[in-house]
């Protein structure tokens, strides 16, 4: 945890104090140990709130305070609005509305730092600039401009002095968290301290632009084969850590729905579009935009899509993939036990009671009983668990919780669009797809060799068994010649699944050979074919005796 820093930082910290006092969370204060200081800062500001904003609930007050205290709180408040488990409802609703637009900095004040950042004079490498801003946000300024080549471009340049600022606060927040996670038994659960550096690491990947450029190429990698998507290209010549130059898209936003209807655009199929893109992203690609709002959607001329802005994206790992598809296929089978297995992962090693877990689980189910794939609320699903997790105190994985948000946007961006779309209509391809490949008989017998290498490193290291411990309810630890005997098992059933495959091979080698015209024949088939087949029927014989004995023998 790093120490306040000089004059700078205390000064800082009054400021946000004053704020805090304002908007009326003088009791967070006297709970963080700074009430003597909150009693001095209250007796010399000079402001009051008017009494219609005294009046508000405190998650207005909260987004409004966040507002005023600047960028990094500006961030922060966006961060947890994506934390559908940490917060309720109205708290998420209210934090959406926080808006990064702030007063523009004149070009005059950003032109030392782009000079910089090129390491020439704009002239040399920019035909022209327009001075006034396409957009002003509370990191950065996006300015049109015109290379020497002709090409048309826009400019992200970052605000002079930001990483200063945010660094200041940074500090700051660290003390807040080590105070929270200190002191209060219930914040201790949601681990402040792990939240912040996680806020920290998207904060650090927000400022350096370079990053978001190449979060941009992979994405327009990845869907190189859609053809109706485009991604902007990145001019690295000029791309740095401070700056970003990109394609300019020349089209119309996908929130302007009165251009879109005078330009006849069909809004369900962009709708559908988009949302498949997404759903691409996510469950094939585990690579995904998240933040598919309408604002970052622009549809040009020839009605291919734009995706612009990639500073918020998110990364799904195989396991995390095949948790949701463990997730959506338990509560389509409505099978509780699954899906509650699948939560019990993402408790990330804290206590939870299973069997309270598991009612809950099942009764939430129950209302999904009988719905299709494609029409599953896939949104209302996850912030359904996401709202058992709370009740349990227990927090998403943060990649689980970007998810549940970027659903939340997709679904709000589809219906804005067309009233009718269904989100899940556009996923239920590649769910489907993905659970024919989980249950392939190439990586189930994959499986089968991992869970038994597991078994026997268990065998030799029986002390990791200890982290199986924090469940309640979790099977006691288990002995090792009865792991022993499991990995026989295993082994006897992938020998026997291989020799079925091998069975079933030559049945299939065998009635192609029947139908061969040249060669000796019995009954009107080839005799080599019918040597097959007697040969498949015997060795399948044999396969189905030995194990009615071993089953006997163990009997």
């Amino acid at each position: 945890m790093a120490p306040l820093q000089g004059l700078r930082d205390f000064r800082r910290l009054k400021e946000l104090l004053g704020i805090l006092i304002l908007y009326g969370f003088d009791d967070l204060l006297q709970w963080m140990g700074l009430g003597r200081q909150a009693a001095l800062i209250n007796r010399l500001l000079r402001r009051k709130l008017p009494a219609d904003v005294q009046r508000l609930p405190p998650q207005a007050r909260a987004r409004m305070a966040m507002e005023e205290m600047g960028p990094t709180f500006v961030k922060l408040g966006q961060i947890l609005a994506t934390r559908v488990d940490l917060l309720p409802p109205e708290w998420i609703t209210e934090l959406e509305k926080l808006q990064s637009r702030v007063a523009a900095v004149p070009f005059s004040e950003l032109l030392p730092g782009l000079e910089a950042s090129l390491g020439r004079s704009v002239a040399e490498v920019f035909s022209e600039v327009e001075e006034h801003p396409l957009g002003s946000a509370s990191m950065a300024q996006v300015h049109r401009a015109r290379l020497k080549s002709g090409e048309r471009v826009v400019l992200k340049i970052r605000r002079p002095g930001i990483r200063a600022l945010i660094e200041a606060d940074m500090r700051l927040l660290e003390q807040v968290a080590a105070v929270a996670e200190s002191q209060s038994p219930d914040w201790r659960r949601f681990q402040p301290v792990a939240l912040l550096r996680e806020f920290q690491r998207s904060l650090a990947r927000e400022l350096d632009f370079a990053v978001e450029a190449r979060a941009a190429e992979r994405i327009a990698n990845n869907l190189a084969t859609v053809d109706y998507m485009v991604i902007p290209k990145v001019y690295w010549d000029y791309t740095c850590e401070d700056l970003n130059v990109q394609e300019a898209m020349n089209g119309t936003q996908a929130s302007d729905l009165a251009e879109l209807d005078r330009l006849g655009v069909d809004r369900l199929r962009l709708a559908r579009r988009g949302a498949a893109v997404v759903w691409k992203m996510m469950l094939e690609d585990g690579f995904f935009h998240a933040d598919p709002h309408p604002g970052n959607f622009i549809i040009l001329p020839d009605e291919r899509i734009a995706l612009i802005d990639f500073g918020m994206v998110g990364r799904l790992s195989a396991q995390r993939r095949d948790q949701l598809v463990r997730l959506v296929r338990g509560i389509l089978l409505q099978e509780p036990e699954v899906t509650t297995h699948v939560l019990v992962e993402w408790s990330a090693g804290y206590v939870v009671q299973r069997e309270a877990l598991n009612s809950e689980v099942a009764a939430f189910m129950e209302r999904f009983d009988g719905v299709p794939l494609d029409q599953l609320d896939i949104a209302g699903v996850l912030q359904d668990v996401a709202a058992i997790l709370r009740h349990h105190a227990v927090s998403l994985p943060a990649d689980i919780a970007l998810i549940v948000k970027a659903c939340l946007t997709l679904e709000g961006f589809g219906r804005s669009l067309a009233p009718n779309f269904q989100l899940m209509e556009e996923a239920a391809p590649l769910l489907k797809k993905t659970l024919r490949g989980r249950y392939a008989p190439q990586k189930l017998a994959r499986a089968m060799r991992i869970r038994a290498l597991d078994m026997v490193e268990k065998v030799y290291n029986p002390n990791t068994m200890a982290t199986q411990s924090h469940l309640i309810g979790s099977a006691p630890p288990i002995n090792p010649m009865d792991m022993e005997r499991w990995i026989g098992r295993l082994e006897r059933a992938h020998a026997r699944q291989t020799t079925a495959q091998l069975i079933t091979a030559m049945y299939v080698v065998g009635g192609l050979l029947s139908l061969l015209p040249q060669g000796p024949h019995m009954v009107g088939m080839n005799v080599l074919g019918i040597v097959f087949i007697m040969s498949a029927s015997v060795y399948g014989f044999w396969l189905w005796l030995s194990q009615w004995w071993t089953l006997r023998g163990r009997d």
